[in-house]
C-alpha cells in the first residue's frame, strides 16, 4: 500500500480517517491494476445468450476499466428485451456495451448527535455502501438489407453484438480480444511457448547448415534429360493456367480448342476436339423431323414432340371468397426473361476414342456446341468447370460413346425479353409432382372495356415470384374472359416440365379493368398471392388464393417408338454427333435409335452398339423411343436439335499458330502424346517451320506409356536448326496417316522445349 492512516492510543478518531484507509488501499489497487495487469478496458464473463427470440441476457461479470484502475462489478445477470429495437423489414446490428458507474447503496436509519449538552440525537436514512456497478446499454445500427455494426458509445466497452430481423434476434457475436486472461492462463500459455521452443529451437538452429549441405549436393546432379522432363511438365502446367507461351522458351498445347492452331493456313486439314483428330472426309447436317408428320403416337406443339395424351387436373383451389380489382394496383413497365430449354450433345462411332487430356476442361472453358452446331438454334452455351458434374453440366466420356447434359431443365443464357405495360399481381404454388403442364384455368368475376391478359408461368427466388426465370407464357384477349363459375381457359403454346417439390408462380400482368376469382386459405397452393407495388417489390397475403386449376399431361402408354426422317451419306457413316433440345426428366429417358438399310434390327446410340458402324451404311433408318410412366415422359424438341453423320479421313495436317522463343535456339525438343496408337496401322511425323525453310527431324524417340487405358506412346522429337545461329519462331507441322478410317489415332497434346 503506498499510503496509509497512522493510529495512536487515545488519539480522536474522526470519520476522515477511516474513510482514508479505504481510499489508500483503492489508491494502491487501482496503480497495480494500471502498471501490472491492463491499461485497457476489459471484461470478465458478461456473456451474452438468447432466452427468447426477443430477448437477450447479460450474465454476471465484471468491468476492468485500465485507464482509471477501477473495477466495476455485475452480481447478477440481466434480462433486457429488444422487441422495440426490431426492425420493420430487413436488419440491424445491436450493440451491447457496458460501463461503469459509483452508485450509493444499503440505505439504512442512522442517529445523528445535534446537542452535544444534552446528548439528543437525531434520526436520518443514508447510504452505507459506495458501490462500482457495470451498467448495460444497448446501441441500435440503422436497419438495411446489409446492415452495418454500430459502435459503442465513448466511453463504453463492447460486449457483444446481436444481429435482428423481423421476427427476433438472428446471431450473437461476442466482442473480439475483450476477455481479461487471468494470470494463470497466461503462465500456461507461457510455459507451452517454452516447451516448442526447447523443441524446435537446435532444430531451427541447424537449417543453415542443412541448406549448404543441400546445396553441395544437388550441385551438378541435374541431367539435362531430366531438365526436359521437367519443363515438359512446367509447359503442360502453364497450359492448364492458360499462360502465354511467350513467357519462356517451352510451351504446351492440349487441344481443348483450335485457340494455339493456325486454322486459316490453307495447308490446314485436321480437326481439334479434346485432342487434333482426323478432319471429316464426308459429312451431312440435318434437323430431326417426323417420318410421318401426321403420325399419331405422339403430338406436335410447334415442334415440341410429346407421346400420345389426355388431360388431367392435378391442382385444383376451391371455396369462392370473392374478386379481386387488379387495376387497383400500380400502373407500369413490367420486363420478363423467357429462358429456353437446355441441351443434350451425343457423339457416338467406333473411332471416337477417349483422350486423356478430357481432365482439363476443369480449368478451361468449355463449350459443347461449337464448331458443329453454332448455327443451331438456341446459339452457344458457355459452362465453367466441367469434370463429371459441375455447375449444372455433367459429362461422359467413355470408348465411342460421348455425352454432354445440362441437368438443369431450363436455361436463361440467351433469353427473350416481354416488356408488358399494366397492373401486376402473382400467385406461387408448390408443384407435388413432375409432369408436364399444358395449361391454366382461372376465374374472372368482372371484366373490363378492354385489356388484354397476359400470364406468366415463373420460377420463384426465396419464395417471390422470379421474373427474370420465365418458363413460359400466354395471353387471352379480353372477349374471351369468361364470367365465374365460367372459368377462362389459358393454354400454353407449347407444355411446359415442372419439377417435383419447387415452388413456381404465375404472374399475371393486364392494362384492363378485370377481377379475378379468389379462395379463402392456402392449403392447396402451399404458396401465396402477392401484388406488385412498384414493379418489383411483391406484398403478399397469407389468407387467400387464386381460384384456378392446372391442366397436365396424361399419357397413354409407358413407351413411345416414333419414327424420323432418314439419314444418309455419301461413301457410309461412321460417326454421328447429335445436338438434342430436350427435357429427360429422373425415371424417364429419350433414346435414340437407327436400323441399317435390309437389317431389321434396331440399335440404340448407346456405347455397347457403336461397332454396328464398322460397316459403314450409307443410309440408316432412325426413330425416337419415349420411356417413362402414364404421368411422365419426356420431350423431344425438333427445330432446336440437329443430327449430324460423318465419316472422317485417312490423314490430316496440323500447324501450330507461331511460337516465338526469348532467344534464338539451335537445339529444340518437340513432344507427342499419341493415342490409341498402333504402329501397324499408324504413322505420325513432326516438322519446324520457320521463314520459309521446314526443318526435319535429328532424332526420334518413342517411350510407351505404362498403364493407359488405350495404347499410348510419347513420342520425343529433337531438331538441331541452324546450326550455329539457331531460330526464335517457328510452327509445329504434325502430320499423321492411317490405313483406315475405322481405326484412328489422335494427338492428346504437345509440347516443345528450346534448350
Amino acid at each position: 500500500m503506498e499510503r496509509q492512516v497512522n493510529f495512536r492510543d487515545r488519539q480522536e478518531l474522526q470519520a476522515a480517517d477511516l474513510n482514508n484507509v479505504q481510499e489508500f488501499v483503492d489508491e494502491s489497487l487501482q496503480d497495480f491494476i494500471m502498471d501490472a495487469i491492463t491499461t485497457e478496458r476489459m471484461i470478465v464473463g458478461l456473456g451474452i445468450t438468447t432466452p427468447s427470440v426477443t430477448e437477450i441476457t447479460v450474465a454476471p461479470g465484471r468491468l476492468w476499466d485500465g485507464p482509471t484502475g477501477k473495477v466495476y462489478d455485475k452480481a447478477e445477470s440481466e434480462t433486457v428485451s429488444i422487441f422495440s429495437h426490431l426492425p420493420v423489414t430487413d436488419q440491424k446490428w445491436l450493440a451491447v456495451s457496458a460501463i461503469g458507474q459509483e452508485q450509493d447503496t444499503d440505505t439504512q436509519p442512522r442517529d445523528y448527535l445535534v446537542d452535544l449538552d444534552t446528548g439528543q440525537t437525531e434520526p436520518k436514512s443514508v447510504a452505507m455502501e459506495s458501490a462500482r456497478v457495470a451498467v448495460i446499454q444497448l446501441t441500435t445500427g440503422i436497419e438495411s438489407a446489409d446492415p452495418q455494426k454500430p459502435e459503442p458509445p465513448t466511453g463504453y466497452t463492447l460486449i457483444g453484438y446481436v444481429r435482428l430481423n423481423t421476427s427476433g434476434v438472428q446471431e450473437i457475436l461476442m466482442a473480439e480480444n475483450k476477455e481479461l486472461m487471468s494470470l494463470f492462463d497466461a503462465w500456461q500459455k507461457a510455459l507451452a511457448n517454452e516447451t516448442w521452443i526447447e523443441r524446435t529451437g537446435p532444430k531451427i538452429a541447424s537449417i543453415e547448415s542443412d541448406l549448404a549441405k543441400l546445396a553441395k549436393m544437388i550441385k551438378g546432379a541435374l541431367h539435362m534429360d531430366a531438365l526436359v522432363e521437367l519443363a515438359r511438365d512446367v509447359a503442360t502446367l502453364k497450359d492448364k493456367a492458360e499462360l502465354p507461351d511467350t513467357y519462356s522458351s517451352y510451351g504446351a498445347d492440349v487441344f481443348l480448342d483450335p485457340g494455339e492452331s493456325d486454322t486459316e493456313n490453307v495447308e490446314y486439314l485436321a480437326r481439334v476436339e479434346e485432342g487434333v483428330r482426323f478432319a471429316w472426309d464426308n459429312q451431312t447436317e440435318q434437323q430431326p423431323a417426323l417420318f410421318n408428320p401426321l403420325a399419331t403416337e405422339v403430338e406436335s406443339f410447334d415442334g415440341l414432340i410429346l407421346p400420345a395424351h389426355s388431360e388431367v387436373t392435378r391442382l385444383a383451389t376451391t371455396g369462392f371468397a370473392g374478386g379481386l380489382k387488379i387495376s387497383q394496383y400500380q400502373y407500369t413497365t413490367h420486363e420478363l426473361l423467357e429462358g429456353a430449354r437446355t441441351k443434350r450433345r451425343i457423339r457416338y462411332g467406333p473411332t471416337r476414342e477417349v483422350c486423356t487430356n478430357g481432365v482439363n476442361w476443369n480449368n478451361a472453358t468449355y463449350d459443347a456446341q461449337t464448331n458443329v452446331f453454332e448455327a443451331a438454334e438456341g446459339g452457344n452455351w458457355e459452362v465453367l468447370e466441367r469434370y463429371g458434374e459441375h455447375g449444372g453440366h455433367y459429362w461422359l466420356r467413355v470408348r465411342q460413346y460421348w455425352v454432354d447434359t445440362w441437368t438443369e431443365t431450363y436455361s436463361y443464357w440467351g433469353t427473350v425479353t416481354h416488356n408488358i405495360n399494366g397492373c401486376q399481381i402473382a400467385q406461387t404454388f408448390l408443384n407435388g409432382q413432375n409432369g408436364w403442364l399444358k395449361g391454366i384455368d382461372l376465374n374472372f368475376t368482372s371484366r373490363g372495356d378492354d385489356g388484354t391478359v397476359y400470364l406468366y408461368l415463373c420460377e420463384t427466388d426465396l419464395g417471390l415470384p422470379d421474373p427474370s426465370r420465365c418458363l413460359t407464357s400466354t395471353s387471352v384477349d379480353r372477349a374471351d374472359i369468361q364470367i365465374y363459375p365460367t372459368v377462362t381457359p389459358f393454354n400454353f403454346a407449347q407444355p411446359v416440365f415442372l419439377e417435383a417439390g419447387k415452388h413456381y408462380a404465375l404472374i399475371i400482368v393486364t392494362a384492363g379493368d378485370h377481377d379475378v376469382a379468389l379462395v379463402q386459405g392456402t392449403e392447396y397452393t402451399h404458396g401465396t398471392i402477392f401484388y406488385s407495388t412498384d414493379g418489383a417489390y411483391y406484398q403478399g397475403d397469407f389468407e387467400k388464393d387464386l381460384m384456378m386449376s392446372h391442366r397436365y399431361a396424361k399419357f397413354v402408354n409407358p413407351r413411345t417408338e416414333v419414327e424420323l426422317t432418314t439419314l444418309s451419306l455419301s461413301g457410309g457413316i461412321a460417326d454421328l454427333d447429335m445436338l438434342l433440345e430436350a427435357v429427360i426428366p429422373d425415371g424417364s429417358d429419350l433414346l435414340i435409335e437407327y436400323q441399317k438399310e435390309g437389317s431389321g434390327s434396331w440399335y440404340s446410340v448407346i456405347p455397347e452398339t457403336a461397332e454396328q458402324l464398322l460397316g459403314l451404311p450409307a443410309m440408316l433408318h432412325m426413330r425416337a423411343v419415349f420411356i417413362g410412366t402414364n404421368d411422365l415422359m419426356p420431350g423431344f424438341y425438333l427445330p432446336g436439335s440437329r443430327i449430324q453423320a460423318n465419316r472422317a479421313r485417312t490423314d490430316f495436317k496440323h500447324l501450330s499458330v507461331s511460337r516465338v522463343l526469348g532467344s534464338a535456339s539451335e537445339n529444340i525438343d518437340v513432344i507427342l502424346n499419341l493415342e490409341n496408337w498402333d504402329e501397324t496401322k499408324h504413322t505420325c511425323t513432326v516438322t519446324l517451320l520457320s521463314g520459309g525453310s521446314t526443318y526435319t527431324h535429328d532424332s526420334v524417340t518413342d517411350t510407351e506409356i505404362a498403364g493407359a487405358d488405350l495404347p499410348t506412346i510419347r513420342r520425343q522429337i529433337n531438331f538441331l536448326p541452324e546450326p550455329g545461329t539457331g531460330i526464335s519462331e517457328f510452327q509445329i507441322v504434325v502430320e499423321g496417316a492411317t490405313t483406315t478410317a475405322l481405326d484412328l489415332f489422335h494427338v492428346a497434346s504437345s509440347m516443345y522445349v528450346a534448350k
